[in-house]
């Protein structure tokens, strides 16, 4: 492992879990049934509503250069180019095994209501948390950024598995709710950023941009210190091009904002309200 990767690991080994590990308020409310609403995975659906959901995307590819470029250039114009279809996005520049990053991004933005398909390879992707919805038919706004960004880091797992994961957050698909503190007791991680309005360039070892994360303060009582030597694994894969930077105890680093946290990126810079916590299953840390 390079140096420079070991050094930023060091202060990462704290936390207890892994980032990531392991729709709408709206459509809740109309009293839609588990079973009438799905995210697609692997061999079959899930059929738990949001803002449950899984978690599943490869660090590897999340993290090439090529995906970074593809979503910076969608971020900058709507999803839907014309008759449901997305920008036709070469598979040199995203593969047929990593396309599933695009999924995920989708997934983050609109809601289950909410669909495009893939124009290369026919895949049709359909919403799921609705942090962006408005993205559809129209550019990624701040917020949008911001949200997805984080959604979309929240469900990294290296290990090629789908864990079940509670997103919470001061976005109306992802609020509290204590309706699920009994099935998702273990509060993990906040991770804040935003991949899209990233100008580092896309060359050599550069991480594409950087996202902070902080660690709940009960973690460490919750989940002991399972899998802490594969922590890197599970979010970077060990690819150099890993944007992770750890901040601290949410406690410590971020304010309270009801209950969740707003974070600041930098020293100096206004915190952001747009952050994504993530709940896992007591069965996640064993």
């Amino acid at each position: 492992m390079p140096m420079w990767r070991a050094c930023r690991l060091f202060p990462v080994l704290v936390v207890a879990c892994f980032v990531g590990c392991g729709g709408t308020a709206e459509a809740l409310e109309q009293g839609l049934s588990l079973a009438s609403v799905h995210q697609v995975i692997e061999g079959g659906t899930y059929d738990r509503p949001p803002p449950n959901g899984l978690n599943g995307t490869s660090p590897s590819c999340f993290w090439a250069h090529g995906t970074q470029q593809v979503l910076r250039s969608m971020g900058s114009a709507a999803l839907d180019q014309g008759a449901g279809y997305l920008p036709s996005i070469p598979l040199s520049l995203v593969s047929s095994s990593c396309r599933h990053v695009l999924r995920s991004a989708v997934e983050c933005a609109l809601t289950p209501e909410q669909s495009v398909r893939d124009p290369v390879t026919g895949t049709l992707y359909t919403g799921w948390w609705g942090l962006a919805p408005s993205w559809l038919g129209d550019v990624l706004d701040t917020p949008g950024r911001r949200y997805v960004t984080a959604c979309m880091v929240q469900r990294l797992n290296f290990y090629g598995t789908s864990v079940p994961i509670l997103l919470e957050g001061a976005h109306p698909s992802i609020t509290h709710s204590t309706a699920y503190a009994s099935q998702y007791p273990i509060e993990e991680s906040t991770v804040f950023g935003d991949l899209f309005s990233s100008a580092t360039p896309l060359l050599g070892l550069l991480p594409a941009f950087n996202v902070f994360v902080c660690w709940e303060s009960l973690l460490p009582q919750s989940c002991g210190l399972l899998g802490l030597p594969l922590l890197e694994q599970r979010i970077c894969d060990d690819a150099p091009l890993c944007g992770l930077l750890p901040v601290g105890p949410c406690a410590l680093s971020c304010e309270g904002s009801g209950p969740y946290w707003k974070c600041r990126p930098y020293l100096l810079a206004p915190p952001w309200t747009e952050t994504v916590r993530v709940k896992l299953e007591t069965s996640s840390c064993q």
